[in-house]
C-alpha cells in the first residue's frame, strides 16, 4: 500500500465526513426547530414518517445501492456508464412500486403504528421515493471515481435547501405536520434534480460501452445485501416500533430524540465504509492476500476509534445539557437514552460490511443480522408484555447490537485468517479510552465546582476544558494525531516552499 493511495483514501474520507457533518448539522438544526414549533405529538407523528420511509426504504431498495460501489470499482469507466444507467432504471421502477404502496396502505400502516393523524402526511409525502431513490448511488458513483467533494457539495446544497422547504411551513404558516412534509417532497426534488447531473460527471467525454453484467449478477449480489438490510431493519426498527405500538407518540418522541447513536460517529463510520467497499473490492479483485486486508483494517480502526471515543465519552458525561439544548427541557428524560446507546459507539469503530461483502462473505453478515433480530424482537415483546419501559427497550436494543457486532467481528477474524487480538489494536484502543475518560470527568468536575447551570454554557466550557485536557494526555499517551491525519492537515494547511 503506498503513501500515495494511504493519502487519497483519507482525503476521500475527509470529503465524505464533511458531506456526513453537514448532513448531520441538517438534522440536527431541523430537530431542534421542529421541536420547539410543534407539539410533542405533531413532531411525534412527522418522526413517523420518516421512520415509515426509512424502514421500508430498506425493503425496496433491495440492498442495490451497495452494487454501484461494488461493481464500479471493478469495471472501465466506459463500461461503468451503463452500469449506472442500468442500476437507475431498476430504482427508478421500485421506486414506482413504493410510492403506490405507500398511497394505498397508508391507513393500516397507521393503525398498525396507533395513530390516525399518521395516515394523511403518509399520502403527501408518496412522492418522495420517486424524487429520492433513482439518485440513491449517486453519492457511490463520486467516491469510486475519487470525486468525494462533490459529495460536500451535494449534500450540503440539498439540506439546506431541504432546512427551507420544511421549516418554513411549519414557522412561518403554520401548516404543522402537512406542512412539514410537503417542503420535504419539494425539496426531494431539487435533490434529485442536481443529483442526476452529478451522476454522470466521472462519464463525460466517455464514450458508452454495453456492460456484459446482467440484471441476474445485480440481484445475486444484492440479495445478501438485501436480507442483511431486512434484518438490519428489524434491529433497527423493532424498539422504535413496539414503543410507538405500546407506550403511545409522546414516548416515540423521546424514544426517537434520545435513543439515537452518536451522530458524529455515524458519521465517521459512514465515510469509512463508502471509501473501504470499493478499495476492498478492487483488492479482492486483484487477489491481495489476507494481510493486506489486515493492515488497511487496523489503520482504519486506529483513525476512526481516535475520533469516536473522545466524543462518544464527551456526550455520555454531559448527555442531560446536550438533549436540553438541543430539543428543550422537555426531553431532558432522553439524556438516559442517549447514555445507554452510546455504549454501541465503544464496540461500532469500524463497518463490518466492506470487507466481507468484498470477500464474497455477504450470507455471513446476513446470518449474523438474522440472529440479533430474532433475539431483539423476542425481548422488546417480553418487555413491553412484562414490564413496558423505555429505559428496559433501550438497554435490550444495546445488548442485541453488541452481541451482533462481537459475532461479525468473529466472522472477519476467521475470513482474513487472524485472531480477535490480532484483528483489532487493543492496547491503543484502551489508551484511546482511558485518555478521554479522564479528561471528560476532570471537565464535568470543573463545570460542577463553577455552578454553571446554562446548557449552552455547560456544554461549551466542558467542550473546551475537555480538549485542553485530552491533547497532552493523548500525546503523553503516544497517540500521534498529526501523523494519523497528515493528509488532511496537508490539505487544510498551505505548502510552504
Amino acid at each position: 500500500m503506498s503513501e500515495r493511495t494511504g493519502k487519497s483514501r483519507t482525503l476521500q474520507a475527509l470529503w465524505l465526513a464533511v458531506a456526513n457533518l453537514s448532513s448531520l448539522s441538517v438534522t440536527l438544526v431541523l430537530q431542534a426547530i421542529l421541536c420547539r414549533y410543534m407539539t410533542t405529538s405533531e413532531y411525534g407523528t412527522y418522526s413517523q414518517v420518516l421512520y415509515v420511509y426509512n424502514t421500508l426504504l430498506v425493503v425496496f431498495s433491495l440492498g442495490l445501492p451497495k452494487a454501484y460501489s461494488y461493481y464500479l470499482a471493478r469495471v472501465s469507466p466506459e463500461e461503468g456508464r451503463d452500469v449506472v444507467c442500468k442500476l437507475n432504471v431498476l430504482f427508478l421502477a421500485l421506486a414506482s412500486v413504493f410510492s403506490c404502496f405507500l398511497l394505498w396502505e397508508a391507513a393500516p400502516i397507521a393503525r398498525w403504528l396507533g395513530n390516525a393523524l399518521l395516515a394523511e402526511p403518509l399520502r403527501l409525502f408518496a412522492a418522495a421515493p420517486l424524487l429520492l431513490m433513482p439518485v440513491m448511488g449517486v453519492e457511490n458513483i463520486l467516491i469510486v471515481y475519487g470525486k468525494s467533494h462533490l459529495v460536500a457539495v451535494y449534500v450540503t446544497v440539498s439540506r439546506l435547501f431541504m432546512i427551507a422547504c420544511v421549516v418554513l411551513p411549519v414557522v412561518v404558516f403554520g401548516a404543522g405536520v402537512s406542512g412539514a412534509v410537503v417542503g420535504f417532497v419539494l425539496s426531494s426534488l431539487v435533490s434529485c434534480l442536481v443529483g442526476l447531473k452529478l451522476s454522470f460527471i466521472p462519464f463525460r467525454n466517455v464514450s458508452r460501452v454495453k456492460t456484459r453484467l446482467t440484471v441476474a449478477e445485480l440481484f445475486r449480489f444484492s440479495m445478501p445485501v438485501f436480507a442483511s438490510g431486512m434484518y438490519g431493519f428489524v434491529i433497527g426498527s423493532s424498539s422504535q416500533f413496539f414503543v410507538s405500538r405500546y407506550l403511545g407518540v409522546e414516548d416515540f418522541a423521546l424514544f426517537s430524540n434520545g435513543y439515537r447513536e452518536l451522530p458524529l460517529a455515524g458519521m465517521v463510520i459512514g465515510a469509512v465504509a463508502g471509501v473501504l467497499l470499493p478499495e476492498f473490492s478492487r483488492m479482492s479483485a486483484a487477489g491481495a492476500d489476507s494481510s493486506q486486508f489486515v493492515r488497511l483494517w487496523k489503520a482504519a480502526v486506529v483513525k476512526s476509534s481516535s475520533v469516536i471515543y473522545p466524543l462518544s465519552v464527551f456526550c455520555c458525561v454531559f448527555a442531560p445539557e446536550i438533549i436540553c439544548l438541543l430539543y428543550g427541557d422537555g426531553y431532558r428524560e432522553a439524556a438516559g437514552l442517549f447514555r445507554i446507546v452510546t455504549v454501541i459507539n465503544l464496540a461500532r469503530i469500524m463497518p463490518y460490511a466492506p470487507v466481507l461483502f468484498a470477500l464474497g462473505q455477504g450470507k455471513a453478515f446476513a446470518r449474523a443480522h438474522f440472529a440479533t433480530a430474532v433475539l431483539i424482537v423476542g425481548l422488546d415483546l417480553w418487555c413491553v408484555m412484562a414490564f413496558p419501559s423505555l429505559r428496559a427497550i433501550a438497554v435490550i436494543a444495546t445488548a442485541c447490537t453488541l452481541c451482533c457486532l462481537f459475532m461479525l467481528m468473529m466472522t472477519t477474524a476467521r475470513l482474513l485468517r487472524t485472531s480477535l487480538a490480532g484483528l483489532m489494536p487493543w492496547r491503543l484502543l484502551l489508551i484511546i479510552l482511558l485518555a478521554s475518560a479522564a479528561a471528560c470527568a476532570a471537565a464535568r468536575l470543573t463545570v460542577a465546582l463553577t455552578g454553571m447551570t446554562h446548557h449552552l454554557a455547560v456544554v461549551s466550557v466542558g467542550f473546551a476544558v475537555c480538549l485542553l485536557l485530552y491533547v497532552p494526555l493523548s500525546l503523553r499517551a503516544g497517540i500521534r494525531y498529526v501523523q494519523l491525519f497528515g493528509p488532511v492537515l496537508s490539505l487544510i494547511r498551505p505548502n510552504r516552499t
